[in-house]
């Protein structure tokens, strides 16, 4: 019947049947997120021949396929993961910013009452009441340096604990597309023409764009219908319906932080390979991982560093002079109770891993504030040599070098240039593979204290001529708001304590509206590239609308034919 009138009405009866289920379906998820148009494939069945010629014999319907560009696709993975990029570190940094730059919480006038405290004081050092407010200004300004450290620490959890949900979410979409390859590869092989299962891909399509908001993704469409992703390092999150997870793990060289990476088997045992943020391109874990290690640690430092550093200058003038009964005088400024300030301001810590040296066997000694920066640095063991370098940095490790000394034999580290600082290893060999993180000022603003509480303790008189009027030291003090006692490594001439601090201020401002305006681009790139593949992709109503009054046409056609076929074989009846 195939070859006849009524088998060719058929045929086409069916297909504009197709044509009209397709185009509904359409018309129904026109708002379904991640839905891709469909259309019917219709190809011309073989002619037959005869004496006249080929004669047509109908349509057939090859395949129901989405409207899908590979090429959009890929741009707007791409561009997702770069607008959740650069949207994460604005977030983040605009919380510091926000921080650093409000009087009530920064240190900008916090350090002015200071210096003007000091220097009102020096116009009559034996007043009491100008000695108080000195004081007052002491705690007001180490509770500042406190509390900025508190809301940074604050601030490196709520971002580990971002890691952590982006990671949570990221497994859990890569669950989903594996088993999603799962039931599109066993959809495939059921079909007798191996169409593609439409609504299972774009549920995977719409899965993988929304895994490339949490990090960025290399996609590898298989022959069976599955897909394969990677990591911009080239790490497997997903093959065919295998799911490689992403794990989470306490950084055994700084508790603070999450590592994050993947588990390998080493001599029997399970380790975290952990990710460097800069492999791992863009996308908002990416984001989260890059503003916790460089500008978190870089501002957190610089606030410690401006402590520690007004912290040791201000009681080397006040412990150089005696107080109002002109004894000889305390610090203004503790930093904790060990006994030495290099070990209150500073951490090392040890990797968990480490064979034999335990925390209390390391400590920091040597350090020079007025050469230091924000950095942080860490030392492997090779051999018995210590070897260092900056912390996040993908530059080679430098040999330390190994000064015997009668207090105890001490490595030391020439950075940029100058001598800052050192470490010992108390009463321990290094061994092999051993790993340590130096944190020269990472506690120095969260330890601040002031060290006495009474006026007459307050050093305004110097020790060279002690007298009541003697404002020699209180003055000394006032000057150190313009002495340039900061960053002076590579011969620089420094800066002041304020201008370190003016200075951290403009870069976290200048940061906050490069991402800003980094994450705005990006957000337009992205809307502009989700447009073309709604141009593309995405329904149409109107020509939807066109469809139907198409295939509705044919769908008449074909019954009028088939109609008209049945009349004829009457006749043909009729006649015998």
């Amino acid at each position: 019947m195939s070859n006849s009138v009524y088998g060719i009405a058929l045929s086409g009866l069916n297909a504009a049947r197709a044509g009209l289920s397709t185009t509904s379906h359409n018309i129904a998820n026109s708002n379904t997120v991640g839905f891709n148009r469909q259309q019917v494939i219709q190809q011309s069945r073989p002619s037959t021949g005869s004496d006249i010629g080929y004669i047509g014999q109908g349509v057939d319907i090859a395949s129901v396929q989405r409207v899908y560009s590979d090429f959009i696709n890929s741009q707007e993975q791409k561009a997702t993961s770069d607008a959740a990029f650069y949207n994460a570190k604005a977030q983040q940094i605009a919380r510091v910013d926000a921080m650093i730059a409000d009087d009530a919480s920064g240190l900008s006038s916090a350090l002015s009452i200071f210096f003007g405290a000091a220097q009102t004081l020096s116009t009559n050092p034996a007043d009491l009441a100008a000695r108080q407010n000195y004081l007052s200004s002491a705690e007001t300004l180490s509770s500042r340096f406190n509390g900025l450290n508190t809301v940074m620490d604050e601030l490196r959890s709520a971002t580990n604990l971002k890691v952590r949900d982006t990671v949570e979410q990221l497994n859990n979409a890569t669950s989903q597309i594996a088993a999603l390859n799962n039931q599109i590869v066993t959809a495939l092989n059921q079909t007798s023409n191996g169409g593609p299962p439409n609504d299972l891909m774009d549920r995977r399509d719409k899965l993988i764009l929304e895994l490339s908001e949490q990090v960025q993704t290399t996609r590898v469409d298989m022959a069976d219908g599955s897909t394969n992703l990677f990591l911009a390092n080239g790490q497997s999150l997903v093959i065919g319906t295998t799911q490689f997870k992403v794990q989470t793990q306490v950084d055994p060289q700084d508790p603070q932080n999450l590592l994050v990476g993947m588990t390998t088997n080493v001599n029997g045992q399970d380790r975290l390979l952990a990710f460097d943020s800069g492999s791992l391109g863009n996308g908002a874990l990416a984001g989260f991982l890059s503003f916790r290690e460089e500008e978190l640690t870089e501002y957190q430092n610089t606030i410690g560093l401006l402590a520690a550093r007004i912290g040791q200058t201000v009681n080397d003038i006040q412990t150089a002079g005696v107080d109002l009964d002109n004894n000889p005088a305390s610090a203004l400024f503790s930093f904790g109770s060990s006994g030495s300030f290099v070990d209150d301001i500073s951490r090392v810590v040890p990797n968990v891993n480490n064979s034999t040296v335990n925390p209390t066997q390391v400590t920091l000694r040597g350090l020079d504030l007025s050469k230091l920066g924000p950095a942080e640095y860490e030392v492997q063991i090779v051999g018995s040599q210590p070897r260092y370098r900056e912390v996040g940095s993908d530059g080679p490790f430098v040999p330390a070098s190994l000064v015997t000394d009668p207090s105890g034999d001490y490595y030391e580290f020439a950075i940029l240039q100058a001598h800052l600082c050192s470490f010992s290893l108390n009463n321990a060999t290094p061994q092999e593979g051993d790993r340590f993180v130096l944190m020269p000022v990472r506690e120095a603003a969260l330890n601040m204290r002031t060290a006495i509480d009474r006026p007459s303790e307050v050093a305004a008189s110097s020790a060279v001529n002690p007298s009541i009027g003697n404002n020699e030291n209180i003055l000394a003090v006032a000057a150190l708001q313009n002495s340039r006692t900061l960053f002076q490594s590579n011969n620089s001439a420094g800066v002041s304590i304020s201008d370190g601090f003016n200075q951290l201020v403009s870069r976290v401002g200048n940061k906050t509206r490069e991402f800003n305006l980094a994450a705005e681009s990006r957000e337009t790139v992205l809307n502009q590239v989700a447009d073309s593949r709604d141009a593309l992709q995405g329904v149409n109503m109107d020509e939807e609308a066109a469809n139907l009054i198409k295939f509705q046409q044919a769908y008449q056609a074909s019954g009028r034919v088939i109609s008209l076929s049945k009349e004829l074989f009457d006749q043909i009846l009729s006649m015998f």
